[in-house]
């Protein structure tokens, strides 16, 4: 294959895979608590040396590079716009921390507190999952009883003070994105510092994901994608003629 088609189709590939990342983001940006992806590019070696014949930097014809390549996708925690909306079961998570909810008796972590009551009272989440109270289990509410969501993320309802699980990691590279808006830590969570826990009832944080942003990148990455496959194209109409000559001499 000749280098220039094979870099355009590296090429090609890598903006391919931005694309579905950006796709994705654009499907979520209604989504509440959403955080979206980022794709990262790194330029490529030549292929002898990805194959361990030759040496980087060397100088030589193998040693011309390879393209470019997606090193990396990683989300973009990034805090939301908060939007009021006048339910009290409607929390949104005010600096760094994590809800978590229950699934499969595994405990995940979601930014997103579009909460509400199920059939048993319980706190759950948009997919019926139970929410977590700092000492991890599951919350109900005694029903007919009034309740408040306190500014440090409590449950006050008569005498009874629930605090919601707000916990936190090391690392936000630790986490990886499991669907439904929900993470998986890959390490210890640790709770949130009581002098930090900031709570407000009755807002929610909105999608990451800006729209305008998100189609500007992809009108970017499309006209890039096209790009490379029209460069396929004339190599392979040069290659073709070039070889049509050669028979007919």
């Amino acid at each position: 294959m000749p280098l220039g088609m094979y870099m355009a189709a590296e090429g090609a590939q890598a903006q391919s895979a931005r694309l579905e990342v950006i796709a994705n983001n654009l499907a979520n940006v209604n989504t509440v608590g959403f955080k979206p992806k980022v794709t990262s590019f790194q330029s490529r070696f030549a292929e002898a040396i990805q194959q361990g014949r030759a040496l980087p930097r060397s100088g030589r014809r193998d040693d011309v590079g390879g393209g470019v390549k997606v090193i990396d996708t990683v989300t973009d925690f990034s805090a939301g716009r908060l939007q009021a909306t006048g339910n009290k079961l409607d929390l949104a998570i005010i600096g760094d921390g994590f809800f978590q909810v229950e699934a499969d008796g595994e405990a995940l972590l979601t930014r997103a507190g579009n909460f509400s009551l199920d059939a048993n009272n319980r706190l759950v989440n948009q997919a019926g999952l139970p929410v977590l109270d700092a000492g991890g289990s599951p919350i109900t509410l005694q029903q007919g009883v009034p309740f408040e969501v306190s500014s440090d993320g409590s449950i006050v309802q008569g005498d009874s003070r629930t605090p919601l699980a707000l916990v936190t990691t090391e690392s936000l590279g630790d986490l990886i994105k499991v669907g439904g808006n929900l993470f998986r830590p890959l390490a210890n969570v640790t709770p949130v510092d009581d002098q930090l826990r900031e709570v407000r009832a009755e807002f929610l944080e909105l999608s990451g994901s800006n729209p305008t942003q998100q189609m500007m990148q992809m009108i970017e990455t499309q006209r890039a994608f096209e790009a490379n496959i029209r460069m396929v194209e004339n190599h392979d109409s040069m290659s073709s003629g070039l070889i049509g000559r050669i028979l007919q001499s």
